[in-house]
């Protein structure tokens, strides 16, 4: 049984890299919707994620991560990776179509949907109230897709398909053992990425890269490489219910990007929703 000092450091080290994490994914994801102005989604995922691969492997190499290669197959590593590509797909094509403040605020559902999957596949025990706030979160996130005829976005549905692909991620991360190297599932996940590109290049044209884009794409996949390790170490770390409610710090980061570079910012319906949808994430991951 760990030391309460033990456990204390590990919750700073999973909550300082939840942070990290999602500073890096909130970068990520503006560098890609910047390089979906001209090139297709198929072409933007496989390019970075080859360049994420190319600097994973450089650093794989030095850990000798090929003695634990036969783990890639480890059923939760390979769940892990459904879950992944599946993401990668929906979430960048939702990507390129909206607002990047609206499509990242949907994609913070994903605790609520955690906190509703554990009570209904693995009998986990939830109080009335937490059942309360993840119908109210459900509110938040239908005020953000705006699900009207007149007013809902297609490629919203593809957000909320990433979002539950989130979730069942970090669900399966929290549940792989410990004693699968870190870097080896942030192997997996970024090569799940690079393949799950590649399939969808075989209906989509690819353009000519120029700089710009090759600047773009290698910023996101430097940021893609280090949050998918620092996300790992957070769950690592520290339980789920700890260091989830920081992954909110995304959403204001995800706000100033949209409204820095392309002077967009949510109306006040959208607003709303996104400040429902935190409360009440961060209401079901109370201890």
């Amino acid at each position: 049984m760990k030391a309460r000092g033990d456990m204390g450091e590990g919750y700073r080290k999973g909550i300082a890299a939840m942070c990290a994490a999602v500073a890096c994914f909130a970068t990520t994801d503006g560098l890609m919707k910047l390089a979906t102005e001209t090139l297709p989604v198929s072409q933007v995922i496989t390019t970075r994620g080859l360049i994420a691969l190319t600097l994973m492997c450089v650093v794989a190499i030095g850990a000798k991560l090929w003695r634990h290669i036969a783990d890639l197959f480890h059923p939760l590593v390979l769940l892990r990776t459904v879950f992944e590509m599946s993401m990668i797909v929906t979430y960048v094509t939702a990507l390129s179509r909206l607002p990047l403040a609206n499509v990242f605020s949907v994609l913070q559902a994903a605790p609520i949907v955690m906190t509703a999957f554990a009570a209904f596949v693995w009998g986990e025990q939830v109080r009335l109230g937490r059942w309360i706030a993840i119908l109210v979160g459900f509110v938040g996130v239908a005020l953000i897709t705006k699900p009207t005829p007149s007013t809902f976005e297609p490629a919203m549905a593809l957000a909320i398909i990433a979002s539950l692909c989130v979730a069942g991620r970090d669900l399966t991360t929290s549940r792989i053992p410990r004693t699968l190297p870190s870097l080896l599932i942030t192997f997996s996940a970024t090569l799940a990425s690079t393949l799950a590109g590649g399939l969808l290049s075989t209906v989509e044209p690819w353009h000519p890269v120029g700089l710009r884009e090759a600047l773009l794409l290698g910023g996101a996949a430097l940021a893609l490489a280090i949050g998918n390790y620092v996300i790992i170490v957070a769950y690592r770390n520290a339980p789920v219910s700890v260091v989830s409610p920081f992954r909110y710090m995304g959403v204001a980061f995800a706000i100033v990007f949209g409204f820095a570079v392309w002077g967009t910012i949510p109306d006040a319906v959208a607003l709303a929703g996104i400040v429902i949808v935190v409360l009440a994430g961060l209401y079901t991951m109370r201890r």
